[in-house]
């Protein structure tokens, strides 16, 4: 594997259907090792990964890197292109990326059948399978379980090229990567140190950068006090040394203006008031060149509070929403999940916890015609939507009036996205369309959320403050998450699945 730098030089660049750049004259020098890429969502992270591996050319400028680059992409649709290669080889590699990620040999074959978070894993194996010199790697965390994101890092480690990640998990990022780069396009920061500590070092540069520019409009004030002072005594000495209303007889009062004017003393205040033009002219300059730096800085920050959003809950008059018989669901070829009687009253938050694939999403789905049938106001928020659904919905996004887009980038900005951009792109990043899916359904009057993942793809503000509204809401809530302090913070009960001892099927446990 040759070891080389990624550069990028002066490079510029802004999709087709854009206004704006997206980036530009971007230089940044990136060495071997992890690399992790981070900041809000929409904000340019995916697209920094493409322009690296040469899926996207820039617009000026120039990219070097090795001509061996593997991307992972944040969705798990389709299948890598020459996975069938790995999932056929009995190599010493490819028998323990296998093993060490849990990987079947006939995922292949099952693709369409398997869980979101076992794509994943089958993702991330076949990239290191192919052992590029530069590999980018896009949200590698989303969908899977503790165990299984454990064995991804661990995995991870063991990769010696060029390395760059994008992932809103801090615990993956600072256990891999000793420099990171911060993006909120079209600013764009290298770090020399772990993921946190980036976070904290660009959160104390802003705060100090706020501070000096508080300091310069002080100043700014002063001196503008200053020059009026002295444009006040300049006018009072012009009235004293106007000869307009002496008596023509008063000789004497005539020869003191007319020494006053000799010697310059007459000139002086005015003299002094224009001093202070090139003091003013020069802290005018540096406030705006600090503003500008200041604005990079709140940019990038990822600790500043973001805005609140409201659901609006519409409480439903049966006490019981679910009276469910048990029953027996197929899961995969050979696989069943059996279930108990479940009940869900109307204000009950249940958080539905299991490993990847032990049908978790099957679950929800087999309830929710249940739902439909007693015409509850819910909203169903799925783990994943591919492509053509994505593009789906933010064309129907498109076509609302311009009122209720208005009333939805709204909320999308309250949820730290940049409304701009949303708006100029062809088709928003993973994150950008989740926030938008949670932004029209704010819209309605509900009583019900089926949350499958909510959080994948947001970035830790938008994670947060989905949390904090999602505690005021007061209907009832179906929530499935590998987020443990998340589901913590918002349920009181619990369906766990997990596997029937000594065989492959699976059932559910309430408590």
């Amino acid at each position: 594997m040759s070891i080389q730098t990624l550069e990028f030089q002066q490079v510029t660049f802004h999709y087709p259907d854009q206004s704006i750049d997206l980036f530009s004259a971007l230089s940044l020098s990136i060495g071997p090792g992890w690399t992790a890429v981070i900041g809000a969502n929409g904000g340019g992270k995916s697209t920094l990964l493409k322009l690296a591996c040469s899926m996207l050319e820039p617009l000026s400028g120039t990219i070097l890197h090795s001509a061996s680059c593997i991307y992972v992409p944040q969705r798990t649709d389709e299948l890598p292109f020459s996975y069938g290669n790995f999932a056929t080889s009995y190599d010493a590699l490819a028998c323990k990326l296998h093993g060490q990620l849990g990987i079947e040999r006939d995922f292949l074959d099952r693709w369409g059948s398997l869980s979101h978070g076992e794509r994943k894993r089958a993702q991330i194996a076949w990239a290191l399978y192919e052992e590029s010199d530069l590999l980018c790697i896009d949200e590698p965390t989303n969908h899977l379980d503790s165990d299984a994101m454990h064995q991804i890092l661990n995995s991870l480690r063991s990769y010696r090229g060029i390395g760059l990640l994008v992932s809103h998990d801090r615990e993956v990022l600072d256990a891999l990567c000793s420099n990171t780069i911060q993006v909120l396009a079209p600013y764009v920061q290298k770090l020399s140190c772990s993921p946190s500590q980036a976070i904290q070092e660009i959160k104390k540069q802003r705060i100090a950068m706020e501070t000096v520019y508080q300091e310069q409009g002080k100043e700014l004030k002063r001196i503008e006090k200053e020059k009026q002072r002295r444009k006040d005594l300049a006018r009072v000495q012009d009235v004293r040394n106007t000869k307009r209303h002496l008596d023509v007889k008063d000789h004497d009062a005539k020869a003191r203006i007319d020494g006053f004017r000799v010697s310059g003393g007459d000139k002086v205040a005015g003299k002094l008031s224009r001093q202070l033009d090139s003091r003013m002219s020069g802290n005018l300059a540096a406030k705006s060149s600090l503003f500008n730096s200041l604005s990079e800085q709140r940019a990038l920050d990822l600790t500043k509070s973001v805005g609140g959003i409201t659901l609006q809950s519409f409480p439903h008059g049966g006490k019981i929403l679910l009276d469910a018989k048990p029953a027996i669901l197929s899961i995969a070829p050979g696989r069943r999940l059996f279930l108990p009687h479940l009940t869900l009253g109307n204000n009950q938050r249940v958080g539905i916890r299991g490993p990847n694939g032990i049908g978790k999403s099957t679950l929800i789905r087999h309830l929710l015609p249940a739902f439909s049938r007693k015409s509850i106001r819910y909203w169903y928020l799925e783990q994943e939507l591919d492509g053509q659904e994505s593009l789906a919905s933010y064309r129907a996004f498109q076509q609302l009036d311009a009122q209720a887009k208005g009333s939805i980038v709204s909320t999308l900005v309250r949820l730290g996205s940049n409304g701009q951009l949303f708006l100029g792109s062809a088709l928003p990043s993973p994150g950008e369309l989740r926030k938008l899916l949670i932004a029209q359904a704010l819209e309605q009057e509900l009583s019900l959320l089926v949350l499958d993942e909510p959080t994948n793809h947001l970035d830790l503000p938008s994670r947060l403050c989905l949390e904090q509204e999602l505690k005021s809401f007061t209907g009832a809530l179906l929530l499935v998450s590998h987020d443990q302090p998340f589901l913590d913070a918002l349920c009181t009960t619990w369906w766990d699945l997990s596997y029937k001892e000594g065989n492959i099927d699976s059932l559910l446990v309430m408590h």
